[in-house]
């Protein structure tokens, strides 16, 4: 069972798989990376409207779900991201920076909530490990917050 999204797309609704919405959000950050704030914003929009083309003579009906093969489909169509030129150094990312409290995938001994967290605040696993034996062992926190903290906080995608 796959999570979906109802985005818009070039004025269109589409529902999209979350893993082909993640794939489709990177492509037009790393395209729009690549512009100037002016530049960017038209050509996402010429962008979109064309993905939007694929995207409906691809489905059969409005009610199917955009999948990842499509949206790798799309982009191998419109192009990689690198062929619009060179990444722009100077822009300010904006809501980009936002960190999101994730469990690791890469970084995890059971439940990837300590790699998670050490990513959240910019620190080495290492210490947050030790510092979770610490105060799982002595008092302050107990195994059931973690336990907590493993269901509530989502995988990194």
């Amino acid at each position: 069972m796959k999570k979906t999204l109802n985005v818009n797309i070039g004025s269109i609704a589409f529902v999209i798989d979350e893993d082909a919405y993640y794939i489709l959000r990177k492509y037009l950050d790393d395209v729009g990376d690549r512009f100037e704030p002016v530049e960017a914003a038209e050509t996402l929009n010429d962008l979109e409207m064309r993905i939007a083309d694929i995207f409906s003579e691809q489905l059969a009906s409005p009610r199917q779900v955009v999948n990842a093969d499509l949206v790798r489909r799309a982009i191998a169509i419109l192009g990689r991201a690198d062929e619009f030129g060179e990444p722009r150094s100077d822009r300010t990312r904006g809501q980009a920076d936002i960190r999101r409290l994730r469990r690791s995938r890469s970084n995890r001994v059971i439940g990837g909530v300590c790699g998670g967290l050490a990513s959240y605040f910019g620190i080495d696993v290492a210490v947050v490990r030790i510092l979770m034996f610490l105060l799982i062992f002595f008092g302050g926190i107990s195994l059931w917050v973690y336990i907590i903290l493993w269901i509530v906080i989502p995988s990194e995608p």
